[in-house]
């Protein structure tokens, strides 16, 4: 586990502020902001490729540990969970019995998760999505009071949305991708990579599945990705004119956290906007 960002207010108020954690094989990443919409606190932890479910049940337990910050009382506290195992599915099709067999269905059969759906009213979507059960029980012991959605209950909703786009998340390890095609949501998935040139892939055969012209969708690019980077270079040889992500205006930045590209952070503070 390493350590990207610790940025923390020290003696802050937390009694009436707003905790938004999200985890997930790739890491996990949280951000507080007060009742004035000042960020309050930013700290964000990235996993090698490979780390377990009991790893990173252990590795949240570390970090409340070790976090002062986090064992504070907060008005509300929410995870998201970016776990991989989700799939979109619409509201005529819904059937709460079949949502362990659709998980398993696409991702294997399993009983190390817990099952949950979300409902997004804005696309008439449910989002049916695997937790595993060890970090579901760190969680409930740490954070009882905690509500719980998962990353792509959320990302529908984050942004203002071109006719085509593509919004991409980088992890160190991962990438997530929501497409949207004449407006409307089409997929939303996460891809593990090693190379560039597997992001690359990835995002392509997205468009070629869905038939959106690569010219005329526009990319939004947030998370651990930098303008100097094989890993963007590669993406601009199809996409010339990428745009990075914004912090929202709602919330007020320190100079610490204004120091770093703000689409490191930008997807964060949309959650923590959508909650």
């Amino acid at each position: 586990m390493n350590s990207s960002f610790n940025i923390i207010t020290p003696g802050a108020d937390t009694s009436q502020s707003s905790l938004l954690i999200e985890i997930g094989r790739k890491g996990i990443s949280y951000v507080a902001t007060n009742e004035i919409n000042t960020c309050i606190a930013l700290a964000a932890y990235h996993f090698d490729t490979g780390t377990s479910n009991d790893e990173v049940a252990n590795y949240l337990k570390d970090i409340f540990a070790a976090q002062p910050f986090l064992q504070k009382t907060f008005k509300k506290i929410s995870f998201v969970y970016a776990f991989a195992e989700a799939e979109l599915v619409p509201k005529k099709f819904m059937n709460n019995v079949a949502n362990n067999e659709i998980l398993d269905l696409v991702y294997g059969d399993t009983s190390d998760r817990i099952v949950r759906n979300d409902f997004v009213s804005s696309y008439n979507i449910n989002n049916v999505y695997g937790i595993p059960k060890q970090v579901d029980s760190v969680i409930a012991n740490l954070f009882p009071q905690a509500q719980h959605f998962h990353l792509y209950s959320l990302l529908p909703n984050v942004n203002k949305v071109a006719r085509n786009q593509l919004y991409i998340i980088f992890s160190t390890t991962d990438v997530t991708v929501q497409l949207f095609k004449d407006e409307k949501l089409q997929l939303i998935r996460s891809f593990s990579y090693k190379v560039p040139e597997d992001v690359l892939y990835h995002i392509l055969n997205v468009c070629q599945c869905f038939d959106v012209p690569v010219n005329e969708t526009t990319i939004v690019l947030n998370g651990m990705i930098d303008v100097a980077s094989g890993l963007y270079n590669e993406i601009y040889k199809y996409f010339l004119h990428p745009v990075f992500g914004k912090l929202p205006e709602q919330f007020n930045y320190s100079e610490n956290i204004k120091k770093y590209p703000s689409h490191y952070f930008s997807h964060l503070f949309e959650l923590a906007a959508c909650v």
